[in-house]
């Protein structure tokens, strides 16, 4: 299998979207969860998300 080698901003965009991911995950599991804190942490998931969709690496995400 060819591995692809990314550019510095492919793989800066990879690991924000991976870091949200992980903020997400511990901030849902939190007891101090609210519905307005889920909204501001998914649109940063998701804004991560479309800078790597951007860059073309969504297949890493």
């Amino acid at each position: 299998m060819i591995k692809v080698k990314l550019t510095k901003e492919q793989k800066a965009a990879v690991q924000r979207y991976e870091q949200c991911l992980r903020e997400e995950d511990r901030y849902l599991g939190s007891v101090f969860a609210n519905a307005h804190g889920q909204k501001l942490i998914e649109a940063k998931t998701r804004e991560a998300y479309e800078a790597a969709k951007r860059l073309g690496v969504n297949h890493l995400c």
